[in-house]
């Protein structure tokens, strides 16, 4: 009885089965690929992730730009004196600054985050009445009238922010002595250099989110390499 020639060069099934057990794997090569694809995807999307998160970042940078210059400022105020003797002059923006004055409540009040905030005009000189102080105060308290105090804080050229309009349009609605023309400064009372600590807090995040994003940049390049030096030699 005839019998069906056997090609000497072929594995039997159980040969098949013991080199299976001893690689491992069915198809080395088929697997290389796959981790090669896999790296690959994960190196373009950490790329993406990098340029959303310096995109962002910069954005960021632009819009807190102000806050964050004030935040290193120096905490030794600059002092303007007394009120009712400043001439007329041009103040730095973005500044920290003292001034002895006599302030008129203007009864309106304002919430800003989680505190309510009351504004009085400076008395006593033309460029008194171009400083609109910001101040805490309490949910309820009643309108005060005239405040006799030293005010420290942040003062701000409205020219060159895009806030308090509203304040500022009542200002000269309702008080004649309100200037119609040139500047006019917001005094935010207590607001002290290195108190607004979320500022420089939000840039770290985003350099630890760059930093991490460029390591993993790094960590799926030498991966890839890697398998691809296998498949080259394979």
């Amino acid at each position: 009885m005839s019998q069906d020639p056997k090609n000497e060069n072929e594995l039997s099934s159980d040969e098949e089965t013991f080199f299976d057990a001893v690689t491992g794997q069915d198809d080395p090569m088929g697997i290389s690929e796959r981790e090669l694809r896999k790296y690959k995807n994960r190196h373009t999307r950490a790329w993406l992730f990098l340029g959303i998160v310096l995109v962002l970042g910069l954005a960021l940078v632009y819009f807190i730009r102000q806050d964050l210059t004030y935040f290193f400022k120096s905490t030794d105020p600059i002092d303007l004196g007394v009120a009712e003797d400043m001439q007329v002059i041009p103040l730095e923006h973005n500044e920290f600054v003292r001034i002895q004055a006599i302030a008129r409540d203007m009864c309106i009040r304002a919430d800003v985050f989680t505190r309510t905030v009351r504004f009085m005009y400076l008395l006593g000189s033309e460029m008194g009445s171009r400083i609109v102080v910001e101040s805490e105060a309490a949910e309820d308290q009643a309108c005060a009238g005239a405040v006799d105090g030293v005010f420290e804080g942040r003062i701000l050229n409205l020219s060159q922010t895009g806030r308090y309009e509203k304040v500022i349009a009542y200002y000269r609605e309702h008080f004649p002595g309100a200037p119609e023309q040139g500047p006019i400064y917001i005094l935010q009372a207590g607001h002290t250099p290195h108190s607004s600590w979320w500022y420089p807090l939000a840039i770290v995040v985003v350099l630890v989110l760059w930093g991490f994003n460029v390591w993993m940049l790094w960590r799926t390049r030498s991966l890839r390499a890697r398998f691809s030096g296998q498949g080259g030699t394979s």
